[in-house]
């Protein structure tokens, strides 16, 4: 911070106003000459004093036709700027004064404008020059507990009393458990579904770096299906019945040793190919206990 600060000269004559005042200048032009001083300015960290020693502002243009309204402004790091309006006929606004931009005077500019003069010079500083904060993350404590209440954001409290309370489906498993052999409660997804039912519904393994897979009720064929890499499905009502109408394809090894089988209760055929080319019905059993018979 200068020292003296910046504006101070005004301060002392009870001049509090000529602080950062916008005037044309000497011998008027183009520009415009914004008078040394400082504001308080608010954000998230706290209130910080910006200066500004005084100085000239960016050339302003005059618009093709019509006319304009050009605002000289003054930023959080103490350069000052200038917005322009959009050029109208007759009536033109004000442009938009964006975050963390102080507006000082608005210049009434035309098409036939040349130099800048006071009478074409409003002031339109804030009283005070302190600065509103215009954004959430201008604001302080926002982290503090009951400062953001359900209820101001719109319609939250509706959305989150559909949903079960978690202490409830806890209670409600935890009765699951102590009701031998009873279902209490009952679990519905697609809960919303009225109408003609369009909407499939999964039950979903993530897999990280692999595929994802899952279980899930398809609307389109009525039934449901599983996938073992995300993509390819296969309807359970698909797989071997046990009751004499499918048939089972069983592999058939042909070589010297008898087949390792994966896991217990699977089948396979062997066809020893170093004795006498004898044909084997392979059978594991628990524990990795192995049967074989010959077949003749």
């Amino acid at each position: 911070m200068n020292i003296p600060p910046y504006g101070d000269t005004y301060r002392k004559v009870m001049q509090p106003f000529a602080n950062l005042r916008v005037t044309a200048k000497y011998t008027p032009e183009m520009r415009v000459w914004v008078s040394a001083g400082g504001y308080w300015n608010y954000t998230s960290s706290g209130m910080t004093y910006v200066e500004y020693n005084g100085g000239n502002s960016p050339e302003i243009s005059a618009p093709a036709t019509g006319s304009k309204w050009v605002v000289v402004t003054i930023n959080s790091s103490g350069m000052v700027g200038i917005l322009d309006g959009t050029p109208a006929s007759s009536n033109p606004s004000l442009p938009t004064i964006p975050r963390g931009r102080v507006p000082l005077a608005a210049i009434y500019v035309q098409s036939t404008t040349v130099k800048i003069t006071n009478d074409m010079i409003f002031d339109i500083r804030p009283t005070g020059f302190d600065v509103i904060p215009k954004s959430h993350i201008d604001l302080e404590n926002v982290t503090v507990a009951g400062c953001h209440p359900i209820a101001a954001i719109t319609d939250l409290e509706t959305q989150l009393s559909r949903l079960a309370p978690i202490e409830s489906v806890v209670s409600a498993l935890a009765t699951k458990a102590d009701i031998e052999g009873t279902l209490e409660t009952t679990f519905t997804l697609n809960k919303d579904q009225t109408g003609s039912p369009s909407s499939n519904c999964s039950f979903e393994v993530e897999r990280g770096a692999l595929d994802n897979v899952r279980i899930r009720w398809n609307e389109s064929s009525d039934q449901w299906e599983y996938t073992d890499d995300g993509s390819t499905y296969v309807a359970f009502n698909s797989l071997f019945v046990n009751d004499g109408t499918s048939t089972i394809n069983i592999k058939l090894y042909e070589q010297d040793d008898q087949p390792t089988l994966t896991a217990d209760g699977e089948a396979c055929f062997w066809k020893d190919t170093d004795d006498s080319d004898k044909i084997y019905l392979v059978f594991r059993r628990a524990d990795s206990d192995y049967v074989k018979v010959q077949l003749t």
